[in-house]
Parts: C-alpha cells; structure tokens; sequence
C-alpha cells in the first residue's frame, strides 16, 4: 500500500532540492519573455529562420515537431526548416519555471522549462495583405493553436553574470 505521505523530493546528489529565491524566479520570467520573443520573431523571418534558429539548440537536443523526432545537427535541422511554409506565430500564454539543472556538469544555473501556447498560421496567407475586415485568409489557412515546451540549460556561465542559455529540448504540437 502507498504511503499517502508525502515525500520530499532530491536531487542526485539525495539533497533536497532548495526553493529559488524571488529573484531567480523573476530573472527566469523575464528571460523565457525575451527568449520567446527572439525565438518566433527569428522562426517567422524565412531568412533568419533557417541561418539562426539551428545555433539556439544545443549540440544534442532534442526535438519533437507534432511527434516526429528531429535531428539537432545544424545542416539537417537547418533543412527541415527551409522546408516549412512561411509562418507567424502569436504566442498568447507563457509559463515559465526554473528547475535544478538535471547535468551537474552545466553548473549552478537552473534549467528553464517553458510552457507555451498560441496560436500560428501557415502558409502564403501569412504574406497576404489585409483589408478593413481583416486579413485576408481563406479557411484552410486559419491560425491553428499549438502548445510548446522548451526546456533551456545553461550553455556558458562567467562569474557573476547571468548565464547564456541554448535550447535543451523542445515539443512542439498542435492542439485540437
């Protein structure tokens, strides 16, 4: 029979895992925003899509795109996204948490798992001018609403500055 108390949590190490300070919250909140934000607006431009968003991922990353595992080397990456239809992406919830860092290697920085969800359109209805009663898109080229999950680890920490960050892992999915 289950204990129905509950356990503490720990680490590798079999210490208990200490709470983040208000700042260190606060320092991940403010980082997944502009991580986001420097994310889909380089997804969205075609050019910098293929030439930057491969260098946000760390060497071996995991990738998930509505279940089908990418490659995380840069060429293969980089040719997967020159295949995908032009996009624009409106992300409209963000979720963000620091976590202890699961490799005691990357050092003291926690990992960042971020939750996301909007909604994105596809296709040349992205390029499509709009008119008084909005952009004009045909029904097959509505948004869809999608769900992601990135979880960020430190890639580089000097002392006493905040660490860099690259992309450990990312899902993303479309819902419904």
């Amino acid at each position: 029979m289950a204990s129905l108390v509950p356990q503490t949590p720990s680490l590798p190490s079999g210490k208990p895992p200490l709470p983040w300070s208000v700042n260190a919250v606060d320092a991940a909140s403010h980082g997944s925003i502009a991580f986001c934000q420097i994310y889909y607006e380089t997804y969205d431009e075609p050019s910098r899509r293929v030439r930057d968003i491969p260098l946000l991922y760390l060497p071996q990353a995991t990738i998930i795109w509505n279940g089908n595992r990418i490659s995380s080397d840069r060429d293969k990456l980089s040719q997967f996204l020159e295949a995908m239809p032009l996009s624009r992406h409106d992300p409209q919830t963000l979720d963000c948490h620091p976590v202890a860092a699961l490799d005691p290697t990357s050092g003291p920085a926690p990992d960042l798992i971020i939750n996301i969800t909007g909604s994105v359109l596809h296709g040349p209805s992205v390029a499509a001018a709009y008119d008084s009663r909005g952009p004009n898109v045909s029904p097959q080229d509505m948004p869809r609403k999608y769900h992601e999950v990135f979880i960020l680890r430190a890639a580089e920490q000097e002392e006493d500055m905040q660490p860099k960050y690259a992309i450990h892992s990312s899902t993303f999915r479309f819902v419904g």
